[in-house]
Order: structure tokens, then sequence, then C-alpha cells
């Protein structure tokens, strides 16, 4: 029972970190290496910005009340699962696609696109190498429509490793928990710094003569 309660306070521990650390500075930006050269782009990125906030926000608040309960399973299921259903309202209610993605994912539906795993890639590399910025975003052609892609990286602290680190680093208990729900996780192995995925936005911009 100690072992247990002793894994139960770190996973909570872990967990807390990440959204509140890991996503919670969400408001925080640095320069972007593309500037936002027209109304178009500045409005649809500050949608970006607003909506990725909002979404993180909103994960964070409903793990903190699977944490309050002590609940291993809320709390797994919250990271990995029941933001897809925040995911879907928050598309819904935007008309943007948002969604949280990672080359090492644990929920299948956050495997990247294309787009999103060339990014992703380019960001290991920009992070190995010390320049890995806080957002990043660039208009793009998809089929003779202008689209913003927004990405802002999500870094792996050393909390964060409870759930996603070595398996010498997850407690027994959770890894229990996760190989039962997930058996074909991907989101284990990480290592402080490392870069745990983006959330990523793509947001329709209107046509230049349009009024």
């Amino acid at each position: 029972m100690r072992i247990e309660s002793t894994c139960r306070l770190k996973f909570m521990m872990a967990c807390a970190f990440l959204i509140a650390v890991c996503f919670g500075a969400a408001a925080k930006y640095t320069a972007a290496r593309q500037k936002a050269n027209d109304t178009r782009t500045e409005k649809a990125l500050l949608d970006a910005r607003k909506v990725s906030t909002e979404l993180t926000n909103k994960v964070r608040e409903l793990l903190l009340k699977e944490l309050e309960k002590g609940s291993y399973e809320g709390a797994i299921s919250v990271c990995a699962n029941v933001a897809q259903d925040i995911t879907r309202q928050f598309n819904e209610k935007s008309g943007h696609y948002v969604r949280r993605v990672s080359l090492g994912y644990r929920n299948p539906n956050d495997s990247p696109d294309e787009y999103e795993r060339h990014k992703l890639e380019s960001f290991d590399r920009l992070s190995r190498e010390k320049k890995l910025e806080s957002e990043y975003y660039e208009v793009v052609s998809e089929q003779g429509r202008e689209y913003l892609r927004y990405l802002k990286p999500v870094i792996a602290g050393k909390m964060c490793l409870n759930c996603h680190g070595q398996p010498d680093e997850i407690p027994i208990g959770v890894q229990r928990i996760i190989q039962e729900t997930y058996p074909n996780d991907h989101a284990t192995g990480y290592r402080e710094g490392d870069v745990r995925g983006a959330v990523s936005v793509k947001i329709a911009l209107p046509s230049k003569t349009a009024k």
C-alpha cells in the first residue's frame, strides 16, 4: 500500500507539472521566423494563439480535477483520451483545426500528418542545436487554398518523465494502467529537454481579393 501511494503521488505530481509547466506557458511567445505580413495572416495568428491556449487550459482544468480525486485512470484518460473530445469541441466552436500531436503518441488520434511530422522532426534537430523557438508558423498552399499552419512545441520537463520517461522512471502503477489501456503506446522513452510534441493549428485564410 505504501508503494502504491508513493506511485500515486509521483504520478499526480508528474501530470500536474506536465500541464502547468510544459503546456501552461502558452501566453509567452518569441519572434517566429516568418513574420505575419498581411492582415489575413495577423488575424489567423492571433486566433491560433488564442485557440491553442484555450485548448491547453481546458485540458489542464479537467486533469487537475482528476488529480484531486486521486484517479489514475481518470488522469490518463484526460491526457490521452478526453482531450480528443475537447479538441473536437474546439474545432466545432472555432471552425479551425486544432489538436495536440507527437511523434511518440499515446492515442493514435495524436499521430501527426505529413506536414506536422516534418516539423516535429525539425523541432528535434533544432532542440539539439539549442535553436528551438516557442512557436512556428507559415502560410502554405493546399489544393489552391492558403492556410496558416501554426505549431507550438511542447518540451518534456523532469517531472514529465514519470509518465513519459525511461521504464525505470515510470511508477509501476502508472506502467500497468498504460499497458492495459494503450497496449500500442509510443509515448515513453523521453528524456528531460526532449521535444514531447506540439499543439498544432491550421486556419484557412480568406482570399486576398475578398472584401
